[in-house]
């Protein structure tokens, strides 16, 4: 309740992803003769399906809450932690020159906009058409409009990157862009 925008942000995602692997374990405590995968599967159809943005049209018409619930949904340790580490750098920067709702505003925008993209790229694109009925979860969508977002407004903002220096954020935002 006392932390910036930024502090509960990161906050909720990791409740989040703090909830579902304990429901994960307990999943997994009260399953017997099941592996690993195929409970991580059973779980995946069972729960992470009604948190994450389905790529086909028709079955996000029957869970239209997962275009919001998809941006603060993580599975897997990695992914949370190397979101909420860029949120975190990339946030404080967005804070020192803009308001707390502008962040919150760039931040849903950003997930609705990743969300919407995905389905139209691979519903409208022939190339993408193995990654439909993909669902799509994480905040990646989200800080990645922040990093842009900050970069438009502080171009020339540098950042001294371990290992090689100096560099400015639009730099920092194209690779975020071409990656």
């Amino acid at each position: 309740r006392q932390g910036n925008i930024l502090t509960r942000l990161i906050f909720i995602n990791v409740a989040v992803f703090v909830l579902l692997g304990l429901l994960f374990v307990l999943l997994r405590l009260f399953t017997s003769d099941v592996t690993l995968s195929d409970l991580q599967a059973q779980f995946n159809d069972t729960v992470l399906k009604y948190l994450m943005v389905p790529s086909v049209p028709g079955e996000l018409l029957r869970r239209p809450w997962t275009i919001i619930t998809y941006m603060f949904t993580h599975f897997n340790f990695l992914h949370i932690l190397f979101n909420m580490l860029v949120l975190f750098w990339f946030g404080k920067i967005f804070l020192q020159y803009l308001s707390a709702r502008q962040m919150v505003s760039t931040y849903i925008l950003g997930g609705l906009a990743g969300a919407i993209l995905s389905i139209i790229f691979i519903n409208g694109f022939p190339g993408l058409r193995e990654h439909l009925g993909s669902p799509m979860l994480g905040a990646s969508a989200s800080i990645m409009a922040i990093v842009i977002a900050i970069a438009f407004y502080v171009p020339d903002y540098t950042l001294y990157l371990l290992f090689i220096g100096p560099v400015r954020l639009k730099y920092i935002a194209l690779v975020f862009i071409i990656m």
